[in-house]
């Protein structure tokens, strides 16, 4: 059996797809999200990571972790220090009381104790206590999710035709999609070859107006750009802490997106686990058009 932290969001609904039902336990807060998951053939135990009781249950019988869970979003009162530092590393003591064999960390590209944004030094954090646990382990560390920042630049494009671009917009970062990170991830779990990895994994570089353009392209909506500058992200990020700390996070994320060389040579990392998905800005853009088809404005 492999527990999925995390396994109800973008990521790790992808990895659940790229396993086989009866291999996967999920560990959901959502109870009807949890109904579901079993009526398609997988376990799920409900719980928060936070709760030490229901964590032991999650890792009972296991003989692989994926932490794939994280506290950057809008849930509730998730913070990245919650979950993505000690919720990660609770998870990870108690998958080791458990016996669990190997645990895959899903992390991210430049996380370091120094790092500009708080995310990467949770996640660091998180990856210390890995390899000092003991437990067979492997690192991901994928680059930005490309279907997240998909997400942000079509926003508006659902309701009024128009994209949205926080920053200048010509700033190239490296984008990835959900589907060639868990790609990976299944591959850390069928072969022994990663075990003791840390993989460095990425895609594009690409510019917020390429995503921009690839989303009209794909729609055929041809409205205006809106563009949030520079200077209003920086206050953004200073004055919504008190009362959207989410809001907080995205826009000091943006403010480093905008301020930091974020590009990254993806091509050499790949080519030593050749055969996993690559997939391009029109394909994730046509998809996203497929999703969204009947609510894009016209």
């Amino acid at each position: 059996m492999i527990l999925i932290a995390g396994g109800t969001g973008r990521l790790g609904t992808a990895i659940r797809e790229d396993l086989e039902p009866g291999q996967v336990r999920v560990l959901t807060r959502n109870r009807v999200t949890a109904e579901m998951i079993r009526e398609g053939g997988s376990e799920a135990v409900v719980g928060d990571i936070a709760d030490p009781k229901a964590v032991s249950r999650a890792v009972e019988g296991c003989r692989a972790v994926v932490l794939a869970a994280s506290g950057f979003g809008p849930m509730g009162r998730s913070t990245p220090a919650g979950v993505d530092r000690d919720g990660n590393i609770a998870l990870l003591h108690a998958a080791r009381t458990a016996g669990v064999e190997h645990v895959v960390l899903v992390s991210m590209h430049g996380a370091a104790p120094d790092a500009r944004l708080p995310l990467l030094r949770m996640k660091w954090a998180a990856e210390e206590a890995l390899r000092a646990s003991g437990a067979g382990w492997t690192i991901v560390r994928p680059t930005a999710f490309l279907e997240t920042y998909l997400d942000a630049v079509g926003a508006d494009l659902r309701r009024n035709g128009s994209t949205l671009v926080f920053g200048t917009g010509t700033v190239p970062v490296n984008f990835v999609s959900v589907d060639d990170v868990a790609g990976l991830v299944g591959e850390a779990l069928r072969n022994p070859r990663l075990l003791g990895e840390t993989v460095e994994w990425g895609g594009e570089d690409l510019t917020l107006e390429q995503l921009s353009a690839a989303l009209r392209s794909a729609t055929g909506v041809t409205g205006p750009t809106k563009r949030i500058p520079l200077p209003a992200l920086r206050i953004t990020a200073l004055v919504a802490r008190p009362f959207s700390p989410f809001l907080a996070r995205v826009a000091s994320a943006a403010v480093i997106m905008n301020t930091t060389d974020m590009t990254f040579d993806a091509a050499p990392h790949r080519a030593r686990y050749p055969g996993l998905p690559h997939t391009t800005l029109p394909q994730a853009a046509a998809r996203w058009a497929d999703i969204h088809q009947g609510t894009v404005a016209r």
